[in-house]
């Protein structure tokens, strides 16, 4: 087990449970990136926590966010973010964290990706029942 891993089960004092993306209708406390696979590490009536891996190169595709997230960049990097077509580029350190509240529509046109020359590991924890409220 990862480090990482180990640090989110003590810091929530959490049992994990298995929620690979199944055959129903999507989570909506889940994050899907339609460019890219994510992994569920965690999930509970609690939260879940997925991890992500994002290429130098690659964009996410548009897509949503739920109220009430906790991310991480694992290992940051070089990062832009996409709002239609207004794009803002910064650098994420490693272990850098960042929280929201609100969540993000999908009619936001909202995508980020990797613009640097690292793989971005980055594990989103998303925090239940707030998340299956929906976002506007």
């Amino acid at each position: 087990m990862y480090r990482w891993q180990i640090l989110l089960l003590m810091l929530f004092g959490l049992s994990a449970s298995a929620d690979h993306h199944g055959d129903g209708p999507p989570n909506p406390c889940h994050i899907y990136y339609p460019n890219i696979p994510g992994e569920v590490l965690l999930e509970n009536d609690k939260l879940v926590v997925q991890r992500f891996i994002i290429e130098p190169g690659q964009f996410e595709g548009i897509h949503a966010h739920p109220p009430n997230q906790l991310w991480v960049h694992v290992k940051g990097g070089e990062w832009t973010v996409k709002y239609g077509d207004e794009a803002t580029t910064s650098y994420s350190p490693d272990g850098s964290i960042g929280w929201s509240d609100t969540g993000t529509p999908l009619s936001a046109m909202h995508e980020s990706g990797n613009t640097g020359d690292e793989p971005i590991d980055l594990i989103w924890v998303t925090l239940k029942p707030g998340c299956m409220q929906p976002v506007e």
